[in-house]
């Protein structure tokens, strides 16, 4: 018997179109949680920013119509074109589409009521945190943002994040979290031991255990000598998802493929 589906993921997009098989399992009431990167597509994908354009077009347009069911979340490559100008809220990601930074910018910025850059579920009985590259203690802690919040009660950590969030978003100026986020860790160089929220990679996750599992995407499961995508990669309580593939959290917490025939 097929375990229930509770909650549907999607890593990374850019511009891929594999999150449309997760379209009729919403329309039939399943949840589901983008987890960012919409656009800048990887040069060997042979996808254009034209295209990464129109397929953030759909999702928002999909959004927009199970808005009680699609939650989307914010990447670092997102971030890149929000505000203005761009570049506010953070560093330029690789592969920023200056052919149409324009039109990409004004969606991001007409929509800021669809997007987070975190949620919290309870699965199972379990707490959840998703969030694009999953929250590194170091980085909580540096930042000095979240010292009025239990640091391990994921949803207070949420909550505490979309605040700053909305926050931020009522300004033109920088904001001390504009700047968190910015913090880029040494493995992808920049000069912090670990990354934000939207720069962290699986790599700087060795012996980090929260009492809550995180889920994240981020960094790209591919083997390097193949390029083939690779199995989820599990660090202490943190996952990450980042496998050009949907999932889905069962009603006991566990996380499978959306596309269990695919093996």
């Amino acid at each position: 018997m097929e375990p229930i589906k509770n909650t549907i993921i999607i890593p990374d997009v850019h511009g891929r179109t594999f999150w449309k098989e997760v379209v009729p399992h919403v329309e039939a009431g399943i949840p589901c949680i983008f987890l960012g990167d919409y656009v800048d597509p990887f040069e060997d994908e042979d996808i254009s920013g034209l295209d990464a354009l129109k397929n953030l077009r759909e999702i928002l347009a999909f959004a927009q119509r199970y808005k009680d069911r699609v939650t989307m979340l914010l990447g670092n490559h997102d971030l890149s074109y929000l505000g203005d100008p761009w570049g506010l809220w953070t560093v330029y990601a690789d592969r920023f589409c200056y052919e149409w930074a324009d039109v990409i910018s004004e969606l991001f910025n007409e929509n800021t009521d669809l997007f987070s850059l975190c949620a919290y579920r309870e699965v199972g009985g379990k707490p959840f945190l998703f969030s694009h590259a999953g929250m590194h203690p170091v980085w909580v802690d540096w930042c000095g943002l979240f010292d009025d919040v239990d640091k391990n009660d994921a949803q207070a950590l949420a909550t505490k994040v979309d605040e700053l969030f909305r926050e931020s978003l009522q300004t033109d100026e920088r904001t001390e979290f504009m700047d968190a986020l910015a913090m880029v860790g040494s493995i992808r160089g920049g000069s912090s031991f670990a990354g934000s929220m939207v720069w962290a990679d699986i790599r700087e996750y060795d012996n980090v255990e929260w009492p809550f599992t995180q889920i994240f995407g981020h960094t790209k499961q591919r083997n390097p000598a193949d390029g083939e995508w690779t199995e989820p990669c599990k660090v202490g309580s943190n996952i990450c998802v980042d496998c050009g593939r949907c999932f889905y959290l069962d009603d006991e917490g566990l996380l499978h493929y959306l596309d269990n025939d695919r093996g």
